[in-house]
């Protein structure tokens, strides 16, 4: 009979190796025991069981794994269910018809701005931002509001992991109080080239972070719109805050 200490190691062992293809498009059980420092017999164990079951599938190239489809099943209810019953993808699409741009809402995981849903409007952009990607939580305006909003600490893991140098760090302070003082987060070509985001922060019932709605679109589409954008992100965000709020 294991005891309760080994079964919290084992559960601990499992969220672990699962986060791991949160990360990684696929990954090997070597490459899994390097980055977690979890043995890689244990590795074996838990992905022969997580196969089983769908929550990892096994690659094409022999001895690679990738997130299975009972994990897309989970990311679909997480985002039906946990996102105000449908409430945030109906706002975004919304947001997306009103200003004729694509429209997103993003959270932070860990030390990365996570896309969770989006939403595009008639002309096209190509963006690093859709549903399941993720990009560094440093620069950029969806990652500064959200850091602008996520305690020093945090800030700090974030900087120190994605290797931001002193004169980088100074600046991203500066940054972000910008962003508390002004309620928005602005940035042209910091994530991708020629790309023009607004992000505004969406807080809980006790004002609490939940993420941010950005809208994100062509820097030459802008500039005649510019405050429009922003007016129209802002009341998004506010819309989600108050679904936020009560569900």
């Amino acid at each position: 009979m294991t005891s309760p200490e080994t079964n919290r190691k084992a559960g601990r062992r499992a969220a672990q190796i699962l986060a791991v293809f949160a990360e990684q498009e696929s990954v090997t059980a070597e490459e899994i025991s390097a980055r977690t420092g979890i043995p890689s017999s244990a590795v074996y164990r838990h992905l022969t069981a997580f196969v089983e079951i769908g929550l990892v599938h096994q690659g094409r190239t022999r001895g690679r794994y990738c997130a299975g489809s009972l994990t897309v099943q989970m990311a679909e209810n997480y985002r039906r269910e946990v996102l105000s019953q449908g409430g945030v993808r109906l706002r975004l699409r919304r947001l997306a018809t009103d200003t004729d741009e694509l429209a997103a809402f993003l959270i932070a995981r860990d030390n990365d701005v996570l896309c969770i849903e989006a939403a595009e409007g008639t002309r096209v952009i190509r963006c690093s931002f859709s549903p399941g990607l993720s990009k560094p939580l440093t620069f950029g305006a969806s990652a500064q509001a959200l850091l602008a909003h996520l305690p020093a600490d945090r800030v700090e893991r974030a900087a120190a992991a994605h290797g931001l140098s002193t004169a980088q760090v100074e600046k991203l302070e500066v940054d972000l109080r910008r962003v508390r003082d002004q309620g928005f987060a602005i940035s042209v070509g910091q994530v991708d080239p020629g790309v023009w985001g607004v992000s505004v922060p969406v807080l809980g019932r006790k004002h609490d972070l939940v993420g941010v709605v950005s809208t994100m679109a062509p820097d030459f589409r802008v500039r005649a719109r510019r405050e429009s954008l922003i007016t129209l992100t802002h009341a998004a965000a506010q819309d989600i805050s108050r679904l936020e709020a009560y569900a």
